[in-house]
């Protein structure tokens, strides 16, 4: 293999790797003041925060029906966006 296919499949799986990364809002304090860290929210990586996975934070597990507008069952960044945005 030549040095610049080898560079060209490095600079590939490189840039796949950030096309993976979350892109979660900036952590932010809950009503009760306590720092959320949404990232530690979403326990298997999926990007999104199951109703299960919410149950850890208790205020964003009491709003999370009206926040999943979308009805999914889990909330995406564009609706945790939304959240921030109302404060």
């Amino acid at each position: 293999m030549n040095t610049l296919t080898k560079v060209a499949a490095l600079a590939a799986l490189l840039s796949a790797t950030t096309a993976f990364a979350q892109d979660y809002p900036s952590n932010a304090s809950s009503e009760t003041g306590k720092s959320v860290d949404y990232a530690k929210l979403d326990k298997n990586g999926d990007g999104n925060i199951s109703k299960e996975e919410a149950k850890a934070d208790p205020s964003l597990s009491a709003k999370f029906d009206a926040l999943d507008t979308d009805k999914s069952g889990s909330l995406s960044t564009t609706e945790l966006s939304a959240k921030m945005k109302d404060k």
